[in-house]
């Protein structure tokens, strides 16, 4: 089960109610907890998405209005390039896609991962306040 925990922000921007809402103690694997946050980068809405475990993260640049299935197909859709990109093997990454057949949304639960959310939202604001978001640099940020 992929759990999604959203920051507050981007659960008022789907419109998600706490009855949409695992409790966020809810208990998953190394691969499947991750958080969102809506961020603005140059004026456009971006989504900052890291692993609870890893911090592994990457941005989804120009999100456009989106209910909650969408955000989970773009989720998934960005994260299996991202991993192809990164060199995982495809095995691997239909693996995880099939463990995220059943998705979940849940709070923030973590104050380390929030802390790291808002360092990599100043690192990519910094970074892409002159190159602009549609920048190649945008993809090698996610590498450091």
């Amino acid at each position: 089960m992929l759990v999604l925990r959203c920051t507050k922000k981007l659960q008022t921007a789907l419109k998600l109610k706490k009855t949409d809402l695992v409790d966020a103690s809810v208990e998953t694997s190394n691969f499947c907890s991750w958080h969102l946050n809506l961020i603005e980068i140059d004026g456009r809405p971006c989504l900052l998405v890291a692993n609870d475990q890893t911090l592994f993260n990457f941005l989804i640049a120009d999100v456009p209005q989106l209910d909650a299935t969408q955000l989970i197909q773009l989720f998934k859709s960005y994260l299996h390039c991202v991993l192809a990109a990164e060199g995982f093997e495809q095995t691997f990454i239909q693996n995880l896609m099939t463990d995220f057949a059943e998705v979940r949304f849940a709070n923030t639960n973590s104050r380390r991962v929030l802390g790291s959310l808002n360092e990599l939202a100043f690192f990519y604001l910094c970074h892409l306040e002159d190159e602009g978001i549609h920048s190649p640099v945008c993809r090698k940020l996610s590498k450091n």
